[in-house]
């Protein structure tokens, strides 16, 4: 085998180890309630006061999971795509991408997040990044009380 053949094998095998599992993310939390209105309300004013999107991703509350996408998302092609019907997949999940928009998102979906609340999310990070620290920094001078919360965003496939 040659040395760039051989090269190009562990290269595919490191990207490989890093694809399906999880990675660690700062999460951007304005405010976290168990009021779905309350949430939607802040989630609104936030988009206008911080001049950011607001994408609620199409979901809608749910009483037995909290958040769902649409019956039609969630039973997919049937492709294998059926996630059955009501179904959530957390903000960032398959990508872990960072990102800077505001969401609502529950908060059953994170490792180490306190279960049944609605979530007004400003963005996701690396964890402790400049990135971070500036948004954060925005955004204090108009929510002091938000937060960065560190959990693992699935990065990978989703079937």
């Amino acid at each position: 085998m040659s040395f760039l053949m051989l090269m190009c094998c562990v290269r595919e095998t490191l990207a490989q180890d890093n694809y399906n599992t999880e990675v660690p993310k700062d999460i951007i939390i304005l405010k976290s309630t168990k009021d779905y209105k309350n949430a939607l309300v802040t989630a609104k004013q936030a988009a206008a006061r911080l001049h950011k999107k607001l994408d609620l991703r199409g979901l809608t509350p749910n009483k037995k999971i909290g958040l769902t996408m649409s019956k039609a998302d969630c039973l997919g092609s049937g492709d294998g795509d059926d996630l059955g019907y009501p179904c959530y997949t957390a903000r960032g999940d398959g990508s872990a991408f960072n990102d800077s928009y505001i969401s609502i998102e529950y908060s059953d979906a994170y490792k180490g997040f306190a279960k049944g609340f609605y979530v007004v999310v400003a963005a996701i990070t690396d964890v402790k990044s400049a990135n971070m620290k500036a948004q954060l920094t925005r955004i204090h001078k108009i929510y002091p009380d938000a937060y960065a919360k560190r959990t693992y965003i699935w990065f990978g496939c989703m079937h």
